[in-house]
């Protein structure tokens, strides 16, 4: 897994953003790639986390895009400073 820090180029503007490509290889090749838009802690509104976008799914014929959602959140959860941080944070609303 590789998670970068970027931009997004959304209707609204360019956006800052975490990018996670993650890739599984076996059984066979299927990778993911979400984007994680975030507000700058130096905003006049201050650090805000924004709902994750799903960019990419590959080697998936149907992806089962709330299954992944899921897995996404629970890994959130499992690492207890970035979940207290997210839950801190994060504005229930898509950019």
């Amino acid at each position: 897994m590789l998670v970068v820090d970027a931009y997004l180029h959304l209707e609204v503007g360019r956006v800052d953003a975490l990018i996670v490509d993650a890739v599984e290889y076996v059984p066979g090749r299927r990778s993911l790639k979400m984007a994680i838009p975030y507000r700058p802690q130096m905003s006049p509104e201050g650090f805000a986390v924004y709902r994750p976008k799903f960019v990419d799914v590959v080697g998936v014929d149907e992806p089962d895009y709330a299954a992944l959602a899921d897995a996404f959140f629970d890994g959130v959860d499992s690492h207890e400073q970035a979940a207290a941080a997210w839950n801190a944070h994060l504005i229930d609303e898509s950019v």
